[in-house]
């Protein structure tokens, strides 16, 4: 049992077909007993990715809506969401200082350092950080969070 945080690249491979759905699916499956963090944020983000596939016209309405459903009910069942506070949003614009961020990006990498922080502080396992996105792999290592890229896992 580990504790992950799923950025919303790789969390969106638990709904569309994607290299490293795979691995996804299996670290997301609750007989694991991992502990599976999620930002806020990612209830727009997944939505989103979700109807961009819609709009390429690689699933169906029907099926856009199917997988929204599973993704709200995952949210309520499967992770802990971690709220976007105002110091998550003042954590992200000093992550852009430093680093070349994309806006979402960056909160998604001070909710994942929050949480770390958090787990020091009382001693527990900091969270491994899971995102299909180079640049915020490196990153996120550079800021001392270990990683994985379910890119890495070939079907």
């Amino acid at each position: 049992m580990a504790t992950y945080f799923l950025d919303t690249s790789a969390l969106a491979k638990r709904y569309v077909a994607e290299q490293g759905q795979g691995w996804i699916m299996a670290l997301c499956d609750p007989a694991q007993g991992h502990e599976l963090y999620i930002s806020q944020a990612a209830l727009v983000e997944v939505v989103a990715a979700i109807c961009r596939r819609t709009r390429e016209q690689s699933i169906t309405l029907a099926e856009r809506d199917r997988l929204i459903e599973a993704f709200r009910q995952d949210c309520q069942n499967a992770y802990d969401m971690l709220l976007v506070s105002t110091a998550i949003y003042h954590a992200a614009g000093d992550l852009c200082r430093s680093h070349r961020l994309r806006a979402y990006d960056a909160v998604q990498l001070a909710c994942a350092l929050g949480l770390r922080d958090r787990a020091q502080a009382r001693q527990g396992p900091a969270p491994i950080f899971v995102c299909a996105d180079s640049n915020l792999l490196s990153i996120a290592a550079a800021e001392g969070l270990s990683v994985e890229n379910p890119n890495s896992y070939p079907e």
